[in-house]
């Protein structure tokens, strides 16, 4: 399938993005794409940058290549592996430059809150992967969760750029996921953050 990824295949190792892109070019990447068309509609706005959807349901792979070459984009690719994969092995060190994650699985009940995404594994991978004025977006309509985040992400030396609180602005880069729209038409707090690795250059 034309623009997917598969490590070990088109993905000789995790420096092989300018290969897989045929150049060299900042590059974005958004964990757990969906069906949301977020990141094609950052692909359309900016050219100049790659970017790269990890998602592991096929079928949403296969809907989010298929809009991709609708719209004729060819710097967005898909990675269809879990996250922990491709942030442990399918990424360098300093090679991200901007990393989302809008709305994972909030794991509600308390003995299965073990199983998010937002764990010390990983704060050290982000840490790893993103460059030096690299910057991490997160948002949860969770309370628990985006408690959870911070505290996670500030023991391990990141820096919020937000204000803590609910946002009730529109999403930080003027595109309201699908998750997003729902979850306030149904009147829930929307949490948006913003991180980048302590002591390292902002924008």
């Amino acid at each position: 399938m034309p623009g997917l990824v598969v490590p070990g295949s088109e993905l000789a190792g995790p420096a092989d993005w300018s290969r897989v892109f045929g150049r060299t070019a900042p590059l974005t990447v958004e964990i757990g794409f969906g069906k949301d068309t977020f990141l094609l509609e950052q692909a359309a706005e900016h050219p100049d940058r790659d970017h790269v959807g990890v998602e592991r349901d096929p079928h949403r792979v296969e809907l989010f290549l298929e809009r991709a070459a609708k719209r004729g984009l060819t710097n967005v690719r898909a990675l269809p592996v879990s996250a922990e994969l491709a942030l442990g092995s399918c990424f360098a060190d300093c090679a991200v430059h901007e990393l989302h994650v809008y709305f994972p699985d909030p794991w509600p009940k308390d003995r299965h809150a073990r199983n998010r995404l937002v764990q010390p594994w990983f704060a050290r991978e982000v840490e790893r992967v993103l460059t030096a004025d690299g910057v991490l977006f997160l948002a949860t309509d969770a309370r628990p969760y985006r408690d959870q985040m911070l505290d996670v992400l500030g023991a391990a030396g990141f820096t919020s750029l937000l204000a803590e609180g609910p946002s009730q602005n529109a999403a930080l880069l003027g595109h309201a996921t699908r998750f997003e729209q729902l979850w306030r038409e149904r009147g829930r707090e929307i949490h948006h953050m913003l991180f980048r690795v302590g002591g390292r250059a902002g924008r």
